[in-house]
């Protein structure tokens, strides 16, 4: 991750959500192999208790999914306010080289 600006108060805030996202994209791909494998057993056994594992596992990983969207979507319209702020002290500094 790119820290921008050293005596941004929210860096530590960015460093968390980064984290975040970096842990769920983690447990994910920990979840997509477990369904894989449960998959596999219940392709082969085709018991009840097969199946409640698969359908278990993949509502975890409904879960996790559905958290790190939402935590991609909060970390996108951060990164959107700061360039909004980076194009606005842009347009000042310009407008200041004109005067």
């Amino acid at each position: 991750m790119v820290n921008w600006s050293n005596k941004d108060s929210n860096s530590e805030l960015n460093n968390d959500i980064v984290n975040s996202i970096n842990e769920q994209k983690l447990e994910q791909k920990k979840l997509v192999e477990l369904f894989k494998i449960k998959m596999n057993t219940f392709a082969t056994d085709r018991s009840i208790e097969s199946c409640l594992d698969v359908l278990n596992t993949s509502i975890q990983l409904s879960n996790v999914r559905g958290k790190l969207a939402k935590s991609f979507e909060y970390y996108s319209k951060e990164l959107e306010m700061k360039v909004i702020k980076l194009n606005h002290l842009i347009e000042k500094y310009e407008h200041g080289k004109k005067l």
